[in-house]
């Protein structure tokens, strides 16, 4: 093989940069098959994550089997701080065997403006 054919060998690939990887974020986990203990610490990186970016909602999938997963994930979101509410999926979406969560960013809603549930807007300020 030519020099010029062969390929160079990166060793040390640039740094992601920051922020770039929030805009990539799956907001569905799956915790199939995870003792509640894992999954819950799982869940909680993934609320974070999802937190950074902005996220409206996530999707736990955890499966129906014997109930224990799905009751702890749904106690364990029906008291972090960073969920507004907590509800079974539709039948098309997984039904019972995947749980939505809403997440809130400060005092509104991290969906659209526009939304059912979003936080009012306050009255325009005419003193500018």
């Amino acid at each position: 093989m030519s020099p010029a054919r062969k390929r160079k060998k990166v060793r040390n690939p640039p740094a992601p940069t920051p922020g770039f990887a929030a805009a990539f974020v799956d907001f569905k986990i799956d915790l199939h098959g995870l003792f509640v203990r894992d999954a819950i610490v799982a869940l909680d990186k993934h609320l974070q994550i999802c937190f950074a970016a902005n996220a409206p909602i996530i999707h736990v999938v955890h499966g129906h089997g014997s109930g224990r997963l799905k009751t702890a994930v749904r106690d364990h979101l029906k008291d972090h701080d960073l969920v507004d509410k907590v509800y079974p999926a539709a039948y098309g979406m997984g039904g019972d065997g995947v749980t939505i969560a809403e997440l809130k960013t400060g005092d509104r809603y991290a969906t659209r403006k526009n939304s059912h549930n979003a936080a009012p807007l306050p009255p325009p300020d005419d003193r500018r």
